[in-house]
């Protein structure tokens, strides 16, 4: 249960008891709030105390012949609604007090809300309402107005009514799209979904874009093949699959310029979508101790004796390379590789010296490291840092 529902549950029994001490009968009721959390306990209290003063105060305004407001609800949200349209909602209000309640909607959020009361005085026991009307405009994003009501009730003198919706959109493009990572020469691929809350058509007429080997397809899909849209209730969904050829290791980004038709008009709308993606490095390294970020953690080490450490190092081409060891700081260090059984897959072995000098690795410096790669392609290598440092017995 919400920290919302536990309070409005306490309400509820709050009322009880106070209605049982209207007729005499004396409860002391001593418990622990089951399902209030420690964290909560503070605001939980607040809020019961706030309870039981109201309710002081509306038995002492009815004692006193004084108004009560009472409102079924004070929010309305009206869903999905058309673009330049008119909604209105009338809130009720009822006098439960025992003298006139005077009712007055002194302001609204914004001047497209427009509140009005069907009566500005309520005997005891009447109700009126309170319509705010709303024009939608154009924009496609989610709205929340509301306006203020001024009372004579001294227990809920300022009342705010709240009205919400969602304007449809005519036309939804997404401003950025993601290709799936890939190795490098391989074809990635992005899929955008273009929809409408309003038209039954959308045609995707010419796609641009300068990514190298820049291909796409569009089609209109069932709007119950993609559940993520499923409370923006398109009318129409265009699903559009951009591909291009990834090039050099690393993030890389580009652009598309759509071209779009709704509903079969003349007027071609344009919208240009930005395009991320990242190609694998051509050869990763594999270790339980080997960071993403921080590199080989090698501990702290003696010089004393010599050190071992094993990673296993795959390449991500079926072509047939040479992989051997580019470079090693410091070149004290023993690194050598071999192919396994496994197509692909070297072994890397990492000896440190008995009786090296003591030396702390140092990422920002480049001091430690080993790149791998071929000799012959420089564009075909990887390298990842080592942490840690070597030091002598007597330091």
């Amino acid at each position: 249960m919400s920290i919302t529902g536990k309070f409005l549950l306490v309400g509820i029994l709050l009322a009880s008891v106070l209605g049982g001490l209207s007729t005499g009968l004396a409860t002391i009721v001593t418990y622990a709030p089951y399902g209030v959390s420690k964290t909560e306990l503070a605001e939980f209290e607040e809020k019961v105390s706030l309870i039981k003063r109201e309710e002081a105060l509306r038995k002492e305004a009815l004692s006193m012949g004084l108004p009560q407001a009472v409102l079924p609800s004070t929010r309305y949200d009206f869903g999905l609604v058309n673009p330049h349209t008119t909604a209105s909602h009338a809130f009720e209000i009822w006098n439960h007090g025992a003298g006139p309640l005077t009712i007055d909607v002194a302001e609204t959020t914004c001047k497209c809300t427009v509140g009005s009361a069907q009566k500005g005085t309520l005997a005891p026991g009447e109700k009126t309402s309170v319509t705010l009307t709303w024009n939608t405009g154009q924009k496609s994003e989610q709205y929340e107005q509301a306006a203020r009501v001024i009372t004579n009730d001294p227990t809920r003198e300022v009342i705010d009514l709240t009205v919400s919706g969602v304007v449809k959109t005519e036309l939804f493009v997404p401003a950025k799209g993601v290709f799936h990572s890939g190795d490098a020469g391989e074809v990635v691929e992005s899929t955008l979904l273009i929809y409408s809350q309003q038209h039954d058509d959308i045609a995707v007429v010419s796609a641009e874009s300068d990514l190298v080997g820049f291909d796409w397809e569009s089609n209109v899909v069932p709007s119950d093949s993609q559940p993520s849209l499923s409370e923006q209730q398109p009318t129409v969904i265009n699903q559009v699959k951009l591909r291009c050829r990834a090039q050099k290791p690393g993030r890389f980004q580009g652009e598309v310029k759509l071209h779009l038709l709704v509903n079969g008009e003349s007027d071609v709308i344009e919208k240009s979508v930005e395009l991320t993606g990242r190609v694998h490095a051509p050869i990763s390294f594999h270790s339980p101790m080997l960071h993403s970020r921080d590199g080989l953690d090698l501990g702290t080490l003696g010089n004393d004796q010599e050190h071992e450490f094993h990673l296993i190092v795959r390449k991500h081409f079926d072509e047939e390379r040479a992989l051997s060891v580019l470079d090693v700081s410091p070149e004290s260090l023993d690194v050598s590789i071999e192919p396994t059984s496994r197509f692909g897959d070297y072994r890397l072995t990492i000896r440190i010296p008995k009786g090296i000098p003591s030396t702390i690795f140092n990422l920002d410096q480049k001091r430690g490291y080993v790149q791998i790669g071929d000799p012959e392609n420089e564009d075909f290598s990887n390298w990842f840092p080592l942490i840690g440092a070597v030091v002598a017995n007597d330091e």
